[in-house]
């Protein structure tokens, strides 16, 4: 095992604004079956900072955890631990929640209320919420821009993507009719 695993490596150099060391370096590598001996050149780059993991806001959590009672802690955690990764959307009813949690509904629905009142959730619709990616996410700065730009839309979620690229519209009827039209115009002209 390598005993100098955690010294600094020499060949790489540290670039702020992407937070990534980047270097490389001569290497000689022996072909098993011919013997021959390879110069390689070998790039690193180790990206740091902020990658894909559960992050939560240490300040907006605590205020969060001061409105909540023994009982509603255990709805709380049980929200933390079944909010999609991917969307930050937490989907159970409550008939769901008092079935894993083993707790009254008036108890769900005190502490829904009380995360909605201190920006923690936002209703989407009956049993969908959606999780404040400033309190509670996983994923890197791009990702968690994109979900505040879901989270504090006034236009109602029917379903998040991470698809950040265009597509082409699907045509009306109309529209596909005139489509047609056309075709069969070039077509004669031709």
């Amino acid at each position: 095992m390598n005993e100098n695993r955690n010294e600094y490596d020499k060949s790489l150099e540290y670039v702020s604004n992407t937070q990534t060391l980047v270097g490389t370096k001569q290497r000689e590598l022996i072909d098993t079956e011919t013997g021959e001996l390879i110069h390689v050149d070998q790039i690193t780059k180790r990206t740091y900072g902020t990658k894909n993991f559960w992050k939560c806001y240490l300040m907006d959590f605590l205020t969060v955890l001061g409105i909540i009672d023994s009982k509603q802690l255990d709805i709380f955690i049980y929200i933390c631990e079944n909010t999609n990764q991917t969307t930050n959307m937490f989907i159970g009813t409550y008939k769901k929640i008092a079935e894993d949690v083993k707790c009254s509904s008036a108890t769900i629905a005190t502490i829904m209320k009380k995360l909605q009142a201190n920006n923690f959730i936002k209703k989407v619709q009956n049993g969908v919420w959606l999780v404040n990616p400033n309190i509670l996410m996983k994923g890197n700065d791009t990702k968690r821009q994109i979900l505040l730009s879901y989270y504090n839309s006034e236009i109602p979620v029917n379903e998040i993507t991470m698809n950040r690229t265009k597509q082409k519209e699907i045509p009306t009827l109309e529209q596909s009719n005139n489509i047609k039209e056309l075709e069969e115009c070039k077509k004669s002209k031709e």
